[in-house]
């Protein structure tokens, strides 16, 4: 025989292995290959003749096993072979291997990175806002400026609701060149104040004890003053709307003009992850809504008090749940009169409708920026301390 013919030869299969080594020895690319995915593989093989099988049968094997212990018989070794060649497998590996990161982590926006607050090197600015509070006091205690008669609750609260819209005006009516500290507080005293002087001309509201009157305030002014200020720009800019298509910015109050430095020490940008700071206006689906509905004055009075007595029910519970649906069935006892003996409309269903997915889709946009609210309050975002918190609860 041959000598070159012979070495030529794979040891394993016979067949043609043109006298390259593989893995130690003289073999086919076919037997390498399956060294090696042997070799690799966790899977234990067996042979199932008890090590007796015919090896080569009809030019295939027929047995894993047998033909395994050949390679290794013929000196082949599992020494020399190289992994990580699959620059794909390595790159997912590696990526695998790097931490993720805190975003990433815990689900929450890298806007800012935070660290849990250590002791305090310094004491807080305090605001104390008794002065408001006395005032609040003073107003749910005396009830309403003007008594007023009328058939309908709701057109009493209509009536007050008249003079909020003629003495407030939206930022684009004011033209302020800064809006600071003080501006802030004034804006402040003058929400809650206003809120606390429309519920007065609610007379049921007015029956209760005055505890439970200031807890009720305390967490339904923000979101009274969102639905309010919706309706109140969609009357005000109506004629631009009506030409503006979807999500048109509509005003905006530059960022820079606000300065928050005195209760934080983010940027506005930063803190509208956390809180809601309305410097602009657009025409989103909830402006859109209000402005199909364009609702009345007493219309909008019951979407009102709806919004901030189911809010505060679910919010609280127990008593305050049982006032909460009271009020809301005399409220709506209250519309049904007022479409049937003043308006001579029996079919208000659509109406109602309307109404209802507005306050529906607010108080879903509030409990969605709840976590984001509570986080502000984890990580001191503002630095700043009040003399009654608890009237920040309505801050949304």
């Amino acid at each position: 025989m041959n000598p070159s013919s012979s070495s030529s030869k794979c040891r394993v299969c016979s067949n043609d292995s043109n006298g390259k080594r593989h893995y130690g020895a003289v073999v086919c690319r076919a037997c390498a290959a399956f060294f090696r995915r042997a070799q690799s593989s966790r899977l234990k093989k067996t042979c199932k003749k008890n090590k007796q099988c015919e090896f080569l049968k009809d030019g295939f094997f027929t047995c894993k096993y047998c033909r395994l212990q050949k390679c290794l018989n013929v000196g082949m070794s599992t020494e020399s072979f190289q992994f990580d060649r699959d620059g794909y497998q390595q790159l997912c590996r590696i990526q695998d291997e790097i931490p993720s990161s805190v975003d990433t982590f815990s689900g929450r926006s890298n806007l800012i990175i935070f660290q849990a607050p250590g002791t305090p090197t310094s004491s807080k600015p305090f605001i104390n806002i008794q002065f408001l509070m006395d005032k609040v006091f003073k107003i749910l205690k005396e009830g309403p400026e003007t008594p007023l008669f009328f058939p309908v609750k709701l057109e009493k609260m209509a009536h007050n609701l008249r003079k909020v819209h003629e003495e407030t005006r939206s930022p684009e009516e004011q033209k302020l060149e800064k809006f600071g500290k003080t501006e802030s507080l004034e804006h402040l005293g003058m929400c809650i104040l206003t809120v606390a002087k429309w519920f007065t001309y609610f007379d049921e509201f007015q029956g209760l004890p005055q505890k439970l009157k200031i807890t009720i305030l305390q967490d339904v002014w923000g979101i009274w003053w969102k639905l309010e200020r919706l309706a109140y720009t969609a009357k005000l800019i109506k004629q631009r709307i009506i030409t503006a298509k979807k999500d048109d910015l509509l005003f905006r109050y530059e960022s820079e003009r606000i300065d928050l430095s005195w209760c934080s020490k983010y940027t506005v940008e930063e803190l509208k992850f956390f809180v809601e700071i309305p410097n602009e206006i657009r025409l989103d689906e909830l402006t859109r809504l209000m402005l199909d509905l364009d609702p009345s004055d007493v219309e909008l009075s019951f979407m009102l008090g709806q919004l901030c007595f189911h809010y505060v029910g679910k919010l609280f519970q127990g008593e305050i749940l049982q006032v909460a649906d009271k009020f809301q069935e005399i409220l709506a006892d209250d519309l049904h009169d007022y479409y049937i003996n003043q308006l001579k409309r029996p079919c208000y269903s659509q109406r109602l409708a309307s109404m209802m997915k507005i306050n529906n889709q607010i108080q879903k946009e509030v409990y969605e920026r709840q976590p984001r609210r509570e986080l502000a309050l984890i990580f001191d975002v503002f630095n700043v301390d009040v003399s009654h918190p608890e009237m920040f609860a309505g801050c949304l």
